[in-house]
Formats: C-alpha cells, sequence, structure tokens
C-alpha cells in the first residue's frame, strides 16, 4: 500500500508539471503569435496618417494631425499651436507654423526611432515586460534591452485586436513622466507630400 501511496504522488506531481509546463508553452506561443502578426502589419506600413489625441500631465488634452514616414520621418501638427513637432534621422525638430527651426533634439536612443524604423522586431530591440490581450485590444509593455528593469525607458503599445493597427502609445521615462498619445482616423501606406517633413533654418 505504501508503494501504491508513494506512486499515485509522484504520478499526481508529474501530471500537475506537465499541465504547468504545457500551459507556459501554450501561452508563450501564443504572444509569438501576436507578435508577428503585430509586426508583420507594422512592418507592411510605410506611411501612416490621422488624428492623434496627447494627454498632459494635468490631465488636459490636446490634439492635432499627425503623419508619419518610415523610416524615422515623423510631422506632428498641434491644432491652434505655434510650436509642432518634425522627426528625421538623427533629430526631434521644434518648428514654428512656417516649419522653420526653433530647436532640436538627439533622437537616435530614442524609444520613437526604434517605432519608426524601416523593419522592426520586438524581441531583438526590446525586453518584453508583458503582453495583455483583451476583447478589442493588445497592450505590449516594452523596456530598451540596454536599459535595466528598475529603470530606463518603458513603452506601452495598444494595437486593434482586429488589424493589428496602432491605437495608443504611452513612454513612460526614468523619472516617471508619461508621454501619451492615442491615433484616430488612421490611414496607411498613403501618399504624403514630402514638404510635410522638411525643417526649414533660418
Amino acid at each position: 500500500m505504501i508503494n501504491l501511496k508513494v506512486n499515485f504522488s509522484n504520478l499526481s506531481k508529474q501530471l500537475i508539471i506537465s499541465f504547468i509546463l504545457f500551459f507556459s508553452v501554450n501561452v508563450f506561443s501564443e504572444e509569438n503569435k501576436i507578435l508577428e502578426l503585430i509586426e508583420k502589419n507594422w512592418n507592411e506600413t510605410q506611411t501612416i496618417s490621422g488624428r492623434f489625441f496627447q494627454i498632459l500631465d494635468n490631465d488636459k488634452t490636446i490634439s492635432g494631425n499627425f503623419y508619419i514616414e518610415k523610416p524615422y520621418k515623423s510631422n506632428f501638427t498641434y491644432d491652434n499651436k505655434l510650436e509642432n513637432i518634425i522627426t528625421t534621422k538623427f533629430f526631434m525638430n521644434i518648428i514654428d507654423q512656417d516649419r522653420y527651426l526653433i530647436d532640436k533634439y538627439p533622437i537616435i536612443n530614442q524609444p520613437i526611432y526604434k517605432i519608426m524604423s524601416e523593419k522592426i522586431s520586438f524581441r531583438e530591440i526590446f525586453k518584453i515586460l508583458s503582453i495583455d490581450q483583451a476583447d478589442d485590444e493588445i497592450v505590449i509593455k516594452l523596456l530598451s534591452k540596454n536599459d535595466s528593469s528598475n529603470s530606463g525607458t518603458q513603452i506601452n503599445l495598444t494595437f486593434s485586436n482586429s488589424n493589428y493597427s496602432l491605437k495608443n502609445w504611452e513612454i513612460i521615462d526614468e523619472l516617471g513622466q508619461s508621454t501619451y498619445l492615442e491615433f484616430t482616423k488612421v490611414r496607411k501606406n498613403i501618399s504624403i507630400e514630402p514638404e510635410l517633413f522638411v525643417v526649414k533654418v533660418r
């Protein structure tokens, strides 16, 4: 009887371990599939335009039009605001209404630089913190691989669960400051005027 109890106990443990391993493999496989579909959709998208809404620290919302042309080009034109943003391969440029340069900041090490590259592989560039799937959206939380897990910049990307298009992004820097943008009325792979990415210098 003792041997039977021991054998039964061992068998139970083996079944539990097998179930845990099977479940873990399935979850990991599902995450890989989701990442592959999102990467495929993003990498096949060369241009994007639409409306954006940015939430500020005081919960005030500002809005405008955005245009992205990969690699690295973007234009964020705010409604009723004198200063706008154009990104190029090396800089984030603050410009006036006539696209003349006001100031610029290096962008090459920023998360937006990696996201707007020609091709992206999330697992190569980022550490995957989590992938959460709800009814209508997928939230991927990322950390640059050259950052530690306790500091550095975190990127939260939300995609549509139906067509894997980008719905919003949140960038949280090492000081905990958040930049949140939501995208609507998105159009993909359309022609964008080259002048929108031109920065003028006086």
